[in-house]
C-alpha cells in the first residue's frame, strides 16, 4: 500500500490477552507547561493510520490543539499494547479498541475512557476479485447471503482478538449461521491481511478505510460488505474507538483533558461540516500516493454510516450497544462497566 504514511514506532511487549495489565512506574503525574511555549504536550499511543481517526489527525496538523496550549505526539502502538504503554509511563492516553478499557476492567485494571473517536466500525469486508465473480451476489445482496458465501472460507484479520474478529462472529450470527463458520486467519496487521487477499491465500479480509477502498481501486479486491458505511444496521451507533487514560492520570489532568476535548470536539465539527477542507488535509498528509478516489470514498463512507463520532463525549446509547455487542461474542463484561466512562457516572 503506497503512499499510507505511519505514526512514530513504538514496541510494547505485554498487551492484553491474559492477565492483569501490570504498571511500570508511571504516576500519571501533572503535565507541566513549557516555560517557554505554554504548551504542554501529550503523547498518545494509536493504531496504524485510519481515515477514523481524521478529527484527531486534523487537530494535530492545524493548529487546534496548539490552540489550547497543546503538543500532542502519536506513537504507533496497535491493540491493548496503547494500554500497557500509558501505565508503563511510554504515553500518556491510548486510542484504543472499546472492548480493550472493558476487558482491562473485568482483569481489575481501570482504564477511564475520556472521549469518543468512532461511533461504529472502522472496518470493512473485502473479498479477492476472483472470489467475487464467483459468488454470483451484488452490492445489494442481503447480509445473510453475503455471509452464508464466506463461511468456511479463509478469513483474513489482524487478531484473533481484534474487533474485526469479533465484528465477523457476530455478522454470523446476524445471519442465522453458526460462528464456527468463520475461517480465521491471523495476519498480524492490515497490510499482511493484504498481502493475503492480493496473493489468494485468504478470500476475505477485513480492515478499517480505506485500505478496502484503495484494495478495490487497485484491483485485486471487492469491497463486499461495507460496515463501516451502515451497511449492518447492527453495528451502527455502537462505541468502537476511545481515548483513554490511568486513573492517576485523570485524577491530576482534569483541566488538560477538559482543554483537548474541546479541541477534539472541534475537529470533529470540522469533518462533517467542512469534509472537502478536511479530507484534501488527511489525503495529503497521510495518504498521498494511493488512490486518491478510493481514499476520499473510505472517509466518506465512515462519516455516512457514522463511524466517525460526531462530539468527544461518550454517547450513553453507543456504550449500551458496545457491551450488547461483546455479551453476543462472548466477551466477559464486569456489572460495573459504567465507572470507566467519565462522561456516564459524571
Amino acid at each position: 500500500m503506497r503512499g499510507i504514511y505511519r505514526l512514530t514506532s513504538l514496541a510494547v511487549g505485554a498487551v492484553l490477552v491474559a492477565g492483569v495489565l501490570t504498571a511500570c512506574g508511571d504516576d500519571g503525574a501533572t503535565i507541566q507547561a513549557d516555560a517557554q511555549t505554554g504548551n504542554r504536550k501529550i503523547r498518545i499511543a494509536a493504531p496504524f493510520i485510519s481515515t477514523m481517526n481524521s478529527a484527531v489527525l486534523y487537530a494535530q496538523g492545524n493548529g487546534i490543539f496548539a490552540k489550547y496550549n497543546i503538543e500532542t505526539e502519536f506513537i504507533e502502538i496497535n491493540g491493548a499494547g496503547g494500554l500497557q504503554a500509558t501505565l508503563g509511563g511510554s504515553t500518556d492516553m491510548a486510542i484504543t479498541s472499546s472492548v480493550n478499557p472493558v476487558a482491562a476492567l473485568e482483569q481489575g485494571q481501570e482504564f477511564p475512557i475520556v472521549a469518543q473517536i468512532g461511533n461504529g466500525f472502522p472496518e470493512s469486508v473485502l473479498v479477492t476479485a476472483d472470489a467475487w465473480k464467483q459468488s454470483g451476489l451484488t452490492d445489494a445482496s442481503p447480509l445473510k447471503d453475503k455471509m452464508a458465501f464466506l463461511a468456511g472460507k479463509a478469513w483474513g484479520v489482524s487478531s484473533p482478538q481484534g474487533s474485526s474478529s469479533y465484528m465477523a462472529k457476530y455478522m454470523f450470527q446476524l445471519a442465522g449461521l453458526s460462528d464456527k463458520d468463520f475461517k480465521i486467519n491471523s495476519l498480524g496487521s492490515a497490510t499482511g491481511t493484504l498481502a493475503a487477499l492480493k496473493s489468494k491465500k485468504v478470500v476475505a479480509g477485513s480492515m478499517g478505510s480505506p485500505y478496502p477502498q484503495v484494495a478495490e481501486a487497485e484491483g485485486y479486491a471487492k469491497l463486499f460488505i461495507n460496515v463501516s458505511g451502515g451497511e449492518v444496521p447492527e453495528l451502527t451507533n455502537t462505541l468502537t474507538s476511545v481515548v483513554a487514560v490511568t486513573p492517576q492520570f485523570y485524577q491530576n489532568n482534569k483541566q488538560l483533558i477538559a482543554d483537548f476535548k474541546k479541541a477534539l470536539g472541534e475537529a470533529q465539527k470540522l469533518v462533517y461540516e467542512n469534509s472537502s477542507v478536511v479530507d484534501e488535509w488527511i489525503y495529503t498528509n497521510h495518504f498521498k500516493g494511493s488512490p486518491k478516489e478510493a481514499v476520499l470514498a473510505g472517509v466518506n463512507d465512515q462519516r455516512e454510516g457514522g463511524a466517525i463520532a460526531k462530539t468527544p463525549d461518550v454517547d450513553p446509547a453507543a456504550a449500551e450497544r458496545l457491551v450488547n455487542f461483546m455479551k453476543a461474542t462472548g466477551q466477559p463484561v464486569p456489572d460495573d462497566w459504567r465507572k470507566i466512562f467519565v462522561d456516564i457516572t459524571a
